[in-house]
């Protein structure tokens, strides 16, 4: 589990620094701040172990955070634009601290590209690391020794980056092995973070995720979650064949079939979130304003099922939102079932760009509401 997030010259943020992370974390704040980058700084950091998302179809990390936003092009073409202010001729760095007391201090520079590579190693992150990290292995010759021995390391590569000269180097294979066997369980548990947002395709839930459900009849708990908030009258959830020669997914009732296409969009995002999570384990799962299209009901009922499957399946919860709401649907739903909750207020110094992270205790968000007052609003004060 991650303990603390750095992060500096990515997206918006000039700098922000993210402690006390816990079982869920809540992240509000006004627009523009960079709720949406912490997101999409700790998914990108997950490419250095795995560079492929799990949900989406042949897609790489790195080019869906760039295409995601506008739906334009991917990390070649348009990196520049996480970067802050477009001064690529600084790194992104992203530091992740990890309740094991362990660092991935990973770092990405502009002039590395990935679309020539094959898609299993489509990762522009790089460890930063010095043979101290590996236990004195030579990483270099010593005809080849800097006089500042700190490498940058690509794991689904194999391959070093030098800043200095811009180009690769190739890797022992024992480099490899060693930095897995340190770094076992925090790369583990990056490996298959999940990105949760309106933007997940009913192809790549049907192709992608329900195969999967089905062999483990996990279809049952969410046409449970259908029933119980959206449509009472589901009998279950079928592939239902279409007059192309292909199947949809459609839900059975008493006296005909509906395709998730025809759904409403707040009973297809909490289909699609649930199937999702319900094959999520022992990583990180990111959601974006999970509160879209729902109404306070299903707003509860998604967040019980989200909560409930976290615990099961050892899920460490990143939530931005807009949502008073949620929060506090939230804050219930956590003390019911014992997960720890911590809400970041965020907000950023326009004048130099640097975001600060408030940490809000349930009980504080408690007597501000007392008080007539909206925690998401705390910038005006």
């Amino acid at each position: 589990m991650l303990k603390s997030l750095y992060i500096r010259n990515f997206r918006g943020i000039k700098e922000a620094e993210i402690e006390e992370l816990t079982d869920v974390n809540i992240f509000i704040g006004r627009n523009g701040v960079g709720k949406s980058s912490i997101l999409e700084a700790i998914y990108l950091t997950s490419s250095w172990v795995e560079p492929i998302d799990p949900i989406r179809e042949n897609v790489a990390k790195a080019d869906y955070i760039i295409s995601r936003r506008g739906g334009r092009g991917g990390w070649d073409m348009y990196r520049d634009m996480i970067w802050y202010a477009k001064d690529v001729k600084k790194d992104i760095e992203i530091i992740l601290r990890f309740v094991s007391s362990k660092e991935l201090k990973l770092k990405t520079f502009y002039e590395i590209t990935i679309s020539y590579l094959v898609l299993g190693q489509r990762s522009p992150m790089f460890l930063e690391i010095s043979e101290d990290t590996l236990s004195g292995v030579n990483i270099v010759s010593e005809a080849t020794r800097t006089t500042k021995p700190i490498y940058y390391y690509n794991f689904v590569t194999n391959r070093f980056w030098d800043p200095n000269t811009k180009s690769y180097s190739g890797s022992l294979r024992i480099i490899r092995e060693k930095i897995f066997e340190k770094f076992r369980d925090e790369m583990e548990f990056l490996r298959n973070t999940v990105f949760l947002d309106n933007k997940i395709s009913i192809k790549d839930v049907e192709e992608r995720i329900w195969q999967k459900l089905l062999d483990n009849r996990l279809d049952k708990i969410i046409a449970n979650l259908v029933k119980e908030e959206y449509e009472p009258n589901v009998e279950n959830i079928i592939f239902k064949p279409t007059k192309l020669g292909k199947y949809a997914l459609a839900l059975a009732l008493p006296k005909t079939t509906i395709e998730i296409d025809a759904l409403g969009d707040g009973v297809r995002n909490a289909i699609f979130y649930a199937s999702a999570l319900s094959l999520a384990e022992n990583t990180i799962a990111l959601i974006e304003d999970p509160e879209v299209h729902q109404h306070p009901g299903g707003m509860a009922t998604l967040m019980r099922f989200i909560l409930r499957t976290s615990k099961e399946r050892k899920l460490q919860l990143f939530i931005t939102t807009q949502s008073i709401e949620l929060i506090n649907i939230v804050r219930r739903i956590c003390e019911d079932l014992g997960l720890r909750l911590r809400i970041f207020f965020v907000e950023k110094d326009y004048s130099t760009d640097i975001v600060s992270i408030r940490i809000l205790e349930s009980i504080d968000v408690e007597h501000l509401q007392k008080l007539g007052l909206d925690p998401r609003l705390l910038y005006l004060l």
